[in-house]
């Protein structure tokens, strides 16, 4: 922690502190009130639109869907259209059409999957076209099936293409953008990146990255001195008809209709002129989800249900209840106030919970592995959970200190096992995971706790870096997952613990890969519970997500705050008995503090400028640790 300066104890330097402070606070008021009431005021009157007729823009996924209707719309606008995609037949088809039309198009073929592949296009565009003012990450893919049907090919295409393809584009344009001091950056994440579905756990995993590096990102420029004109708009469409959406259904189909791939690529294109930071599709979407994270998590899911909306699995044959679902007046109005009596009810029983928590269950019976066990968090919640009385199962890369976990357990006369794996490699995973059923039992608590954070601004992250931030933050969670929850579904019991991070509330300075890894973890878990508690089999398995501020084990190597008291380094024993604790408790959501989940919650209520203004105020946050 930073050492204070001997003067602050001084009390005149502290009566000046807190007039400053209140001064700060006050002005802090006044700014939010005026975002808040430019806010009300652009839902009436939106910004003005901007002319694009002298932008380049490029758009990945050119080649077919909303990236064909893009490049077409945008083209009309006078903009010159650089259309990239990996199929060269059907890309080619878009510039000709843009051409015949007396457009403006360039066509090139790219694996945006392979970074090096981007970076040559991209210089080769800058040196044929002209530098690119407005980047569309519109490529993306969505495998439709159960998590434990998805095969390791299909997750990590889905991340390379989703997720990993943003970083490089960005790295490879937004220095031109900078240069040039104008740019604009859209992305394209997904309703699924707003809450999670059935079937589209790695999806949401990626939609949720989307904008986690989003938010990252544009605090990062936003903190940058130079103050570059570079803006972001991230987009939520609901389901577009481009044949990603293989078997959709919906209850009300006049509601929540298919969207047109045309009038999706007009709200995008509408957004990005006005310089929205963010958009859904429809709009009102976005205020729905809004409003529903501020209810209790059940109270979403009995809406879910009632507008019972979302894809089947790709790998089924038939389903009973696929396709459209009609119900007469009657039914609906009984639903409707089935569901009304059960918001009433989640509603009082969140605020009796609030004061009369759940008690904890006692955890002498379980088997709990902790990955990354052998220092910081992990070896403190191994060492508290021994006490408890759990068999505890310690796995980490570093063999030395995982054994010293151990012995200090058994030291203790606790029950634990060792196990050196590389959580990246999954067959080390499969592998390690029948080893210690077969030695030690059925794990009955899996604690996806390993991790690590590089703390540099995004251009200066390396592809490794970045690599390895997504292989051992994200990646490793779906081999964990697919190892033992098979273990836990025959059971019928099993709790599965999760590390985010503040990280993956909101975005943070020198952290872009980071936020969109812990975000990421969010949707994993929010997509795996909504899948699980939609399983027929109705299994006793439940999640818990943890948001840690900045823990002290040496991960955050520069913190800086400015409110050390209100806002300082998280012990790694408190940390860890916070973490147990809320999965004693059967919470699905725990921050460390326990404020910041509320603080996080309300903010999201506002514009997203009173956030910012509320970081400018804290002044919390890591520096490069370059």
């Amino acid at each position: 922690m930073p050492q204070q300066d001997a003067s602050s104890n001084n009390p005149a330097v502290m009566a000046y502190n807190a007039v400053l402070v209140l001064f700060d606070v006050l002005v802090f008021l006044v700014k939010a009130i005026y975002i808040v009431g430019k806010g009300v005021f652009e839902m009436a009157v939106l910004p003005p639109a901007r002319d694009v007729s002298g932008d380049i823009v490029l758009i990945t996924g050119a080649g077919h869907g909303m990236g064909k209707n893009l490049s077409l719309q945008y083209a009309a606008l006078g903009t010159t259209v650089v259309c990239v995609d990996v199929n060269e037949k059907t890309n080619q088809e878009t510039v000709t059409a843009i051409k015949s039309k007396g457009g403006k198009a360039f066509g090139y073929t790219c694996d945006v999957t392979n970074r090096q592949q981007v970076v040559d296009i991209c210089k080769k565009i800058r040196e044929q076209v002209g530098i690119v003012s407005i980047l569309i990450n519109n490529a993306g893919i969505m495998p439709t099936h159960p998590l434990l049907q998805q095969t390791e090919n299909e997750i990590r295409k889905t991340f390379d293409i989703n997720v990993l393809a943003h970083f490089w584009f960005i790295q490879s344009l937004l220095p031109d953008m900078i240069k040039q001091n104008r740019g604009h950056i859209v992305v394209l994440s997904s309703i699924a990146g707003m809450i999670g579905f059935k079937y589209l756990v790695p999806y949401c995993g990626t939609k949720f990255a989307v904008r986690g590096i989003m938010e990252a990102l544009s605090e990062e420029l936003r903190a940058d001195p130079a103050k570059p004109n570079v803006k972001f708009t991230t987009i939520y469409p609901y389901m577009v008809d481009t044949g990603l959406c293989k078997r959709p259904y919906t209850r009300f189909p006049n509601l929540l209709k298919m969207v047109k791939p045309d009038d999706a690529a007009a709200a995008i294109i509408d957004a990005q002129r006005r310089g929205l930071i963010e958009a859904s599709i429809p709009k009102y979407l976005l205020y729905l989800n809004t409003w529903f994270r501020n209810m209790p998590l059940r109270v979403g899911q009995e809406f879910g249900d009632l507008l019972d909306t979302g894809l089947q699995s790709d790998l089924q044959t038939a389903a009973p209840n696929a396709g459209v679902k009609m119900y007469n007046l009657v039914i609906l109005i009984i639903d409707i106030v089935a569901m009304l009596v059960r918001w009433i009810y989640h509603t009082l029983e969140s605020f009796y919970r609030l004061v009369v928590p759940p008690a904890a269950d006692t955890v002498h019976t379980d088997i709990v592995l902790i990955t990354g066990a052998g220092h910081g968090m992990g070896r403190c919640m191994a060492l508290q959970y021994a006490q408890l009385g759990a068999t505890v199962v310690c796995v980490d890369i570093n063999e030395k200190m995982n054994a010293d976990t151990v012995a200090t357990i058994r030291q203790q006369r606790g029950n634990a096992f060792g196990y050196v794996c590389d959580v990246t490699n999954r067959q080390q995973i499969i592998e390690t995971a029948q080893q210690i059923r077969q030695e030690v039992g059925t794990v009955t608590i899996l604690v996806n706790n390993a991790g690590i954070m590089p703390t540099h601004p995004l251009l200066q992250q390396t592809e490794p870096e970045i690599r390895k931030t997504f292989e051992i933050n994200v990646m490793a969670h779906f081999w964990l997952l697919q190892s033992y929850l098979p273990g836990m579904l025959e059971k019928n019991r099993g709790y599965i613990v999760a590390m985010s991070s503040v990280a993956g509330l909101c975005g943070l300075n020198n952290l872009v890969p980071y936020c969109g890894s812990k975000f990421a973890v969010r949707g994993i878990m929010e997509a795996l519970a909504e899948e699980l508690r939609q399983d027929a089999r109705n299994p006793n398995i439940k999640f818990t997500t943890v948001y840690p501020y900045m823990v002290d084990t040496g991960l955050c190597k520069r913190p800086h705050m400015r409110f050390p008291n209100l806002m300082r380094l998280v012990k790694p024993e408190e940390a860890a008995a916070a973490i147990i604790d809320g999965q004693r408790r059967g919470l699905v959501d725990v921050s460390i503090p326990k404020y910041l989940l509320y603080l996080n919650t309300i903010i999201r209520v506002f514009p997203i400028k009173v956030g910012t203004l509320l970081r400018d105020f804290l002044d919390s946050g890591v520096e490069s640790d370059l």
